[in-house]
């Protein structure tokens, strides 16, 4: 059987390795945009997560013709009315760490009680036909203090807990995670619809 081609809207090797994963199995094999000798930095310009993440999944399509998905993903905490969101990972400006924006975050928080936050990940589509998108949320609560030991995660992991694992995402082993995360239900909902255009 031949392996179909799905363009993916990253540069993350971690991420790559996630969607081939899940998509290989349906016989799909994935390509980054370097794999395919692209350069690939289109300006997230969008104020929601759907928004960028077809901005990153169209540029693709534009310029491989090959059908394309992205991801865009970040952290929503209520207190702070939603912040940091689609600036997840440019939180607090360029050249911070993710720990320096995990800091920034429990600072800006500081004593509040409404500690509730949610993860959420909208994986898009677009090839000659059609343009969808799936989103997927994972709700739990910030951290009093960052988690210094958690070997696993990135990001806002070690001050995300998750109230079921009444521990941070940064404690939970990857293959545990990936049963409840925000990707993992984008994604869930993508190869179904996916399956569904044979």
């Amino acid at each position: 059987m031949t392996k179909k081609t799905l363009a993916f809207a990253s540069g993350s090797e971690h991420k790559w390795k996630e969607m081939q994963m899940l998509l290989s199995p349906f016989g799909y094999e994935v390509k980054l945009p370097k794999d395919l000798g692209i350069s690939f930095s289109p300006e997230e310009t969008e104020t929601t997560f759907t928004g960028n993440s077809f901005i990153k999944s169209k540029e693709l399509y534009r310029l491989t013709g090959l059908p394309s998905f992205a991801d865009d993903s970040g952290i929503s905490v209520s207190a702070l009315g939603g912040e940091p969101g689609v600036y997840s990972a440019r939180f607090g400006g360029p050249g911070l760490t993710d720990k320096e924006r995990a800091y920034l975050l429990l600072q800006k928080l500081g004593g509040s009680a409404d500690r509730r936050a949610y993860y959420s990940c909208v994986v898009s589509f677009v090839d000659a036909n059609v343009a969808v998108s799936f989103e997927g949320r994972v709700d739990g609560q910030i951290a009093e203090n960052y988690d210094e030991e958690g070997k696993f995660g990135f990001g806002y992991d070690p001050i995300f807990i998750y109230p079921p694992f009444g521990k941070p995402f940064s404690k939970v082993p990857e293959s545990e995670k990936n049963t409840v995360s925000h990707r993992k239900k984008a994604m869930d909902l993508f190869l179904t619809w996916l399956q569904n255009q044979k």
